[in-house]
Order: C-alpha cells, then structure tokens, then sequence
C-alpha cells in the first residue's frame, strides 16, 4: 500500500492595503462645473456702474420740511409750543404775546426786532414756507442773541411764529399792490384804445370876414 506523500500547506502572504486617494471634485460656481483642462472658457464680466451713473439713478433728497427746521435735540425739557395756530385764539390757536409771557413791553420790542431782522434777510413777498432755509436760520439765530431767553422755548417757536405772521402780512400787501399795479395798467391800456378808436375832430378854420 502505497504511503501518501504529505502536502506541505502553501503560506499567504498578505497584500499590503494601499491608501484610497480621493481626488479632488472641481469647485463649482452658480451651479455651473468649469471646463476641464486644455479648454479656454471665455468670460463675460460686466462693466458696474460709475458714482455718476449710480448718483444719476438713486432717487434724490427730498428738501427739508418747515417741520424739520423747527426741531432740534434737548426740546423736551423747554417750553412747548402750543397747540393750534398762532394768531387764532378764537379758532381754537392761541395769543402769542400772553403765551411768550414777557409782558407787553417786552412782546413789542421782539416784534420790532425781528420785523426788521425779516425785511433785512427774507423775502417779504412770499410766505414763510416759500423761504429760503438758511435765511430762517440768519432771522432765527439773530433773534437767539439779542433776546437769550428766547433758547429755553423748545425749537424757538416764538421766532418761528413771528416771522410767519410777519410774512402773511407783509405777502399779502405785497400780492395787493401788484393786483391794483395790474389793474391800474389795464385800465390804462384800455382807456389808450378808447382814445385811438375815436374820431379825431377837425379844428375849425379862420373865419372868413
């Protein structure tokens, strides 16, 4: 019988792992995934706008309004304005001389002031809101310093009232005179075609003796 030959077991050697490599994915930019390499992509960059071109379509300021002039900060520990309209007591607005309080002496001689300080700066035939921003601020500023107790008003509004029942009258006036100058020329001019319209009158010759 014959001996069976003995088989040697084979030895495995272990494959030795390689390390994954992970390549890289291309960043993408708005969704779109670059051209690959080699491949030129052409690019479109738009011009931006210039600061004139920007200026140019940008809404612009809005002028500021008689409100606006009228506020300033650390009003609330002062004397408020009244409410209603200056000069309307009966409609329910108020007296500024008995709101001011400085006596009628003392009203009187700020009203002269600033009347004068108004035909001196501001344009007397137009009204308070037809005025020019920094002429108020001359008006208002000159008052400031010749009367100090004026700053403990809130927003000054005893000057701002002034010139606005200054300005109504002194508008007013101003918007009559130019009515009746107006009148006046037609009436005149009317009174010129009457006159060319009607026959001229021979003079009578010498009398013959």
């Amino acid at each position: 019988m014959a001996t069976p030959r003995a088989t040697t077991p084979r030895a495995i050697t272990p494959r030795a792992k390689m390390p994954s490599v992970t390549t890289p994915r291309a960043q993408t930019f708005g969704g779109q995934t670059p051209a690959p390499a080699g491949k030129q992509k052409l690019v479109t960059i738009e011009n931006l706008p210039s600061d004139s071109e920007h200026s140019e379509s940008s809404p612009a300021l809005s002028e500021s309004s008689l409100s606006s002039l009228e506020s300033e900060p650390g009003a609330d520990d002062k004397i408020p304005k009244p409410s209603g309209e200056v000069g309307r007591p009966g409609c329910g607005g108020y007296n500024l001389e008995e709101q001011l309080g400085w006596g009628e002496d003392g009203f009187k001689c700020l009203k002269k002031f600033v009347n004068k300080a108004i035909k001196n700066h501001l344009d007397t035939t137009k009204c308070r809101s037809q005025q020019n921003r920094k002429a108020l601020i001359t008006v208002c500023d000159l008052a400031t310093a010749k009367f100090p107790d004026l700053d403990s008003f809130a927003n000054r509004w005893p000057i701002f009232d002034l010139i606005q029942m200054c300005l109504k009258y002194l508008s007013s006036r101003a918007q009559q005179k130019r009515k009746m100058s107006a009148e006046s020329s037609s009436d005149a001019v009317k009174s010129e075609k009457r006159r060319a319209r009607s026959p001229k009158l021979k003079s009578p010759g010498p009398s013959k003796k």
